[in-house]
């Protein structure tokens, strides 16, 4: 083991950085996590954290990568092109804060998901798999840090989903004893975590299209001006669509019991295009509201059989005024609350969370949960690269 490795796994408290691009594409969360320990004995004592928005340009690229038949020269550049993006991010974001990046102990970066087909998502002969580009070496390189990256794959080589990971942050951040409480993250994809007692009862699974769906039906709203709905301004001028709104429910992936998991590839442009062809006498802002209302409605019903005492928000559709208050009706009288009363901004929950998989990573913890991801075994999640000697 190197000399640098070993005074960083002694070092009692760490500045880790943790980066995440997710499905939707529209930027990078950084969030600085001051972090003493490791496994449950973990504390962070103070997070900062900013949102770098991708570039029209930017995004276009990412979503370019999504394509199911994209040849390897491609993405292995593009791979390369990302790393070289999140290095900049965290050399920017460290200039942000006024820290000089050499005081950086640790990045973990989640990486840029490209596909994933986990078990439950395999027909007859298809091979679990999951790909998380953005190459962790070329951070490590550009910044000089450690850099743990890939946490995904260790997961689904035991029959795991491989997804989600962040549940077994949140039962370090958020467990109450007494009490269920439920994290829900809105991003590209909904997530969310039910905090129930020790660690092998969370329940945490993929539930629903979160923003996908929202964000792709904007740009035909907006007449191309948008390409989300911003504040939920533009579904707020819809009405739902009642007869729509059920077809959609009526979701094969949403009646599968958990553990399970999906993607860009089941509620992506695709579901999205299908919608608007199958519905073309129908008003578009009124898709819209009824793609919100599906969002909620997902999210609501997979929460009925917990008996939830409280539900925390997280992710961009915390700022879609239209979505928050359907999911605080749909699931009244619990309480709705968005994460930054909990001291974490609600666009960089999962950044904290990569930096703290990073932490568990370095001193060979395991940080899966087999209950939520249905793998065979625990295992440490993450491969580490060391910056040049």
């Amino acid at each position: 083991m190197s000399e640098s490795l070993l005074k960083l796994l002694s070092k009692r408290r760490k500045q880790v950085i943790g980066l995440m691009s997710g499905t939707s594409g529209d930027g990078l969360d950084c969030a600085l996590i001051d972090v003493s320990g490791h496994g449950l004995d973990v504390q962070i004592h103070s997070v900062r954290s900013l949102t770098f928005p991708y570039s029209s340009s930017e995004k276009a690229f990412i979503h370019s990568l999504f394509e199911p038949d994209l040849d390897a020269r491609t993405l292995c550049q593009a791979s390369f092109h990302l790393g070289e993006r999140f290095a900049k991010g965290v050399i920017d974001f460290c200039a942000e804060q006024s820290l000089d990046v050499r005081e950086l102990d640790l990045i973990g970066s989640h990486g840029q998901t490209v596909w994933h087909q986990p078990p439950s998502a395999c027909r007859s002969g298809e091979i679990p798999s999951t790909l998380q580009i953005g190459e962790p070496a070329v951070i490590a390189a550009r910044t000089q840090t450690v850099t743990i990256a890939d946490f995904r794959v260790a997961d689904v080589a035991l029959g795991g989903e491989g997804a989600p990971l962040v549940p077994y942050c949140d039962y370090l951040l958020f467990r109450k004893p007494g009490r269920r409480v439920a994290l829900q993250n809105i991003g590209g994809i909904a997530n969310v975590s039910v905090l129930i007692d020790g660690s092998e009862s969370v329940v945490a699974f993929d539930n629903g299209p979160g923003n996908m769906l929202i964000d792709a039906l904007a740009p035909v709203v907006s007449d191309g001006l948008l390409d989300f709905d911003r504040d939920g301004e533009l579904s707020a001028r819809g009405q739902v669509l009642p007869d729509v709104l059920s077809a959609l429910l009526d979701d094969e992936y949403l009646r599968r019991k958990p553990p399970k998991s999906t993607g860009r590839e089941r509620y992506g442009v695709l579901f999205a295009e299908a919608l608007l062809h199958r519905y073309a006498q129908r008003e578009p802002v009124d898709l819209l509201a009824t793609a919100v209302a599906f969002t909620a409605h997902a999210i609501a019903d997979s929460l009925r059989d917990f008996a939830i005492d409280e539900l925390i928000v997280s992710g961009g559709g915390a700022h879609n005024r239209t979505l928050m208050a359907r999911l605080e009706r749909l699931l009244s009288p619990v309480p709705v609350t968005k994460i930054d009363a909990q001291g974490i901004d609600v666009d960089n929950k999962e950044a904290v969370a990569f930096a703290l998989l990073a932490v568990q990573a370095l001193h060979g913890q395991s940080a899966s949960l087999p209950s939520v991801t249905g793998a065979r075994g625990h295992a440490v999640l993450g491969k580490i690269c060391l910056p040049p000697l």
